[in-house]
């Protein structure tokens, strides 16, 4: 067990420090349109001259941070006895990750090219067309000997090689680009600094995914795949199921925006979501080693998820209700639900038991109607010793029998007639909203422990039948192959 480490006693805010951070936040709130603007050509920094370096002090140096985003409210991190911390929450955690690369931005800074000496009325240049004026973001850093310095943050600059962006430093009339990386920290919001849980899943214990609200889906796990049962009942492609836990298990927040209330439901969209998500986790074991080697398990229940999501905002945001607590989250991280189609995600080859899967297959066609009887036995050698693999597994055959028969049949034969069946593939899309009539020209049914699959075969056009898998028909096939696999073994 690891131990929880004491917390520190913060110190105070000398009165100093304090008229410091005051005047920073004053400054950072009040508007200033002091700057022109610039060509939208980016020429690079000559050779001969040397590069400019925009912020160059120690991070030791640094007394304060205060950022004014054009979108949000302007906030100072200012230095405490356990680091940096936001300005009257002193207690909360920041993000480390985020804080280091924003440290690493204002304590070195360098200029990529200077784009323009100056900006006046007599050049024509005007500092709105580069972002600045108002900026993107106006940052400024305070030093513990009283200096400050003041950036301004603009659009971004076009550069085929790497993303930039126009900006200012207070005092010095030239337009510089930085790096776009340098820049990401520098345009945060507040809230985008408190450390939170990120959503921790594991897609392979997943045994329920439902959506509702704009979009309906819902689908269960079975050992033969996964079962797809609203908006319609049909199998799920591996690929496509493959692709969407991956995507759940890579789900991410942008920033935490606070604990769930009313107002903050109201206030981004949640209180009547556009899309709700329900996951259901399987009980499970975890097993582990205790500190004295000792080797322990314990059992956790099945767990319950709920996601709330509204719907994108223009800055192609998306804000979540989880768990209790409220986010913001980029459309690149969560827009796969979004993006969720069922019917794309249906099976297109739907004979896809395995046959160490199978109980049973059954095939009528016309005066044809054959059942068969799978199971696997254990494969005997020569010497009448139950055969393994090269790890000391054992080995098995499959045996089949027709119903009705008391011995078993050639398995070889029904093996080569399964294949067969396994290469049904549909030809085409059914008209949406089609619903076939009447009785099925043909059937093939699958069984096993977990589920019994019905696939019939529909006279459609001259050319096609049109498939029916568990009731629901989206396919079509042509009719000859039907008629391939009807000489059953």
């Amino acid at each position: 067990m690891e131990k929880v480490p004491r917390k520190k006693e913060k110190k105070g805010i000398s009165g100093k420090k304090l008229l410091l951070i005051l005047l920073c936040c004053a400054i950072l709130a009040g508007g200033g349109a002091y700057f022109l603007r610039a060509p939208a050509q980016l020429p690079p920094i000559g050779d001969g001259e040397a590069a400019v370096m925009l912020l160059n002090r120690p991070e030791e140096d640094i007394s304060a941070i205060a950022i004014a985003p054009r979108s949000g409210m302007p906030y100072p991190l200012v230095r405490t006895e356990n680091g940096f911390a936001l300005l009257g929450r002193e207690d909360a955690a920041l993000r480390s990750a985020a804080l280091e690369d924003l440290l690493l931005s204002v304590c070195q800074l360098p200029a990529e090219a200077v784009v323009a000496q100056s900006l006046s009325p007599e050049t024509g240049l005007s500092a709105a067309v580069f972002g600045l004026d108002p900026a993107r973001s106006r940052v400024t850093v305070t030093y513990g000997d009283g200096e400050q310095k003041e950036l301004l943050v603009g659009d971004p600059a076009p550069n085929e090689d790497t993303p930039q962006r126009y900006c200012m430093l207070s005092g010095d009339p030239r337009l510089y680009t930085i790096l776009d990386s340098d820049a990401a920290p520098l345009l945060r919001e507040a809230a985008y600094w408190t450390s939170f849980d990120q959503p921790r899943l594991n897609g392979s214990l997943l045994d329920r995914i439902e959506i509702s609200g704009e979009k309906e889906f819902s689908a269960r796990y079975t050992p033969s795949g996964w079962q797809m049962e609203a908006p319609f009942a049909y199998p799920l492609a591996a690929s496509k199921m493959d692709a969407l836990l991956s995507s759940i298990e890579s789900m991410a927040f942008d920033s935490y925006l606070g604990e769930e209330t009313d107002a903050l439901l109201r206030e981004y969209g949640l209180a009547s979501p556009a899309m709700t998500v329900r996951l259901v986790q399987a009980a499970t074991v975890i097993t582990g080693e205790t500190v004295e080697g000792e080797q322990v398990t314990l059992p956790v229940a099945e767990k319950e998820y709920t996601l709330k999501l509204s719907r994108e905002t223009e800055k192609s945001e998306i804000f979540a209700l989880w768990q209790g607590g409220v986010y913001r989250a980029s459309t690149f991280l969560m827009g796969f639900w979004q993006a969720v189609e069922p019917r794309e995600m249906v099976l297109r080859s739907p004979v896809n038991f395995l046959v160490n899967d199978l109980s049973a297959v059954a095939f009528t066609m016309g005066d044809t109607a054959s059942r068969y009887e799978v199971r696997m036995v254990e494969s005997v050698t020569e010497n009448n010793q139950i055969a393994v693999d090269e790890y000391g597994r054992t080995l098995y055959d499959c045996a089949v029998r027709r119903h009705g028969e008391s011995r078993d049949m050639d398995a070889e034969a029904f093996l080569a007639w399964y294949t067969q069946l396994a290469a049904l593939s549909c030809d085409g899309e059914l008209p949406a909203g089609y619903a076939p009539t009447g009785e099925p020209r043909a059937q093939i049914i699958l069984e096993n422990e977990q589920l019994t699959r019905v696939i019939s075969f529909y006279p459609y056009d001259a050319l096609h039948d049109a498939l029916s898998v568990d009731g629901t028909a989206l396919y079509y096939v042509r009719k000859t192959w039907i008629e391939s696999v009807s000489e059953t073994p």
